[in-house]
């Protein structure tokens, strides 16, 4: 494989530089020295690149300006004036968004262009912004940033983002790293800290492995899986002193493992399951000290975490009513084998709705609400292996590849 090495400057132009040398030669290895990067801009991700960062080579994100937005800007167009163009140049990363925006609403893109006071940028708005909105723009945007990729991967580096950062960046759109339609990612020995939004998320994406990374004292959650995002695996991470959740399963992700991790002292949940997240495997984590339940299935429009196993996990010193909380209408979950000691004596609590949820063999069997205590005859089979190959169709991908762990 070929192999090119960062010698020149401390900046994501560089960085950039090399990702897209590797690229045009049909994608390789960038090494990245020991050192401080400043980061005016995302590092974007080409398919086939493989990021390896030396001891000592840290991502650091610039401090971030902001301005209102003069006029009206559309959905779909990629100009935009504000009140103090004086704080924006070309090449630097922003985010556009107003009071109506959330979530995938929000626009984050590289400013490529300037004519006068009006800034132009290399991706479309996601939706219209208006100046009664509170329309704006700002400079933030993730560290590394994979959209539209394959066959990729980062391993080695600190990603710092700067903990005097003033303004966040929700985790649909961004995070230290964020992938969004990626295809195979691998993401191992990884720090990410200080950073004002998720640590690591993935939107959309099928075969993403993130393992032995450390994130720590973020603004947002540890762990994002979400938006469809099917067959992964997050194993030996460390998730702590993040201001939301350990892990936090967004939208309808499915066939996952998520094993042997550490999630403790985070500002929410240690792991948080919502709306059609099923069929996944949770094993041997540790999870304690977590300012909301260890474990929390949120309440479901239509489906909620469905088929899941758990087992072998510790849980203790959670907050909530209980080390485990199924809100309401949650159904074929399996517990057994868990070490749990509650702080509140509950080891969990099943609200209305809920049916086959089994609880054996855990340390602690006071359960509020309805649960069999007993192993199942028959489980449906959960993780990455289950996953049958059109289970991706919701991304427009017709056949997935036989699974292959990396």
């Amino acid at each position: 494989m070929k192999t090119i090495q960062v010698r020149k400057g401390k900046t994501n132009v560089t960085l950039q530089a090399a990702v897209d040398t590797i690229a045009r030669k049909g994608g390789g290895i960038v090494k990245i020295p020991a050192g401080v990067y400043q980061m005016n801009d995302a590092l974007h991700l080409r398919s086939g690149v493989h990021l390896v960062g030396e001891p000592g080579a840290i991502l650091k994100k610039v401090p971030s300006v902001s301005s209102t937005i003069l006029p009206w800007v559309g959905y779909g167009q990629y100009e935009f004036q504000v009140k103090e163009p004086s704080k924006f140049k070309v090449g630097m990363g922003v985010t556009i968004g107003d009071k109506n925006a959330f979530g995938f609403y929000e626009t984050v893109a590289t400013i490529i262009g300037r004519k006068g006071d009006n800034f132009f940028i290399d991706r479309p708005f996601a939706h219209d912004y208006s100046p009664p909105g509170g329309a704006w723009v700002r400079s933030t945007f993730p560290l590394i940033s994979g959209n539209n990729v394959s066959n990729v991967s980062i391993r080695g580096l600190t990603l710092d983002g700067n903990p005097k950062e003033q303004f966040g960046i929700n985790g649909c759109r961004g995070g230290g790293i964020i992938l969004l339609t990626v295809n195979r990612a691998i993401i191992e020995d990884v720090e990410v800290t200080n950073y004002n939004g998720d640590a690591i998320s993935f939107q959309q994406c099928t075969d993403v492995f993130i393992r032995r990374c450390h994130l720590h004292h973020n603004k947002g959650t540890g762990l994002h899986p979400g938006s469809g995002s099917i067959r992964y695996v997050m194993a030996d991470n460390i998730s702590e002193h993040n201001a939301g959740c350990g892990v936090f399963y967004c939208l309808r992700t499915k066939y996952s493992i998520c094993e042997n991790n550490m999630l403790r002292h985070n500002g929410r949940a240690g792991i948080s399951v919502g709306e059609r997240d099923t069929d996944h495997l949770i094993r041997n984590n540790r999870i304690t000290d977590n300012s909301e339940p260890g474990i929390l299935l949120r309440e479901p429009c239509l489906e909620s975490g469905d088929r899941l196993w758990i087992e072998g996990n510790e849980l203790a010193g959670n907050g909530g009513a209980a080390e485990i909380v199924l809100i309401r209408d949650i159904h074929q979950l399996c517990i057994t084998g868990n070490t749990i000691r509650p702080r509140t004596g509950i080891a969990m609590q099943v609200g209305p709705g809920c049916a086959e949820i089994y609880f054996t063999g855990n340390t602690c069997s006071v359960v509020t609400g309805k649960a069999k205590l007993k192993k199942p005859t028959k489980f449906p089979a959960v993780g990455p292996q289950a996953a049958p190959l059109d289970a991706a169709r919701h991304l427009k991908i017709e056949k997935l590849p036989r699974w292959k762990n990396q």
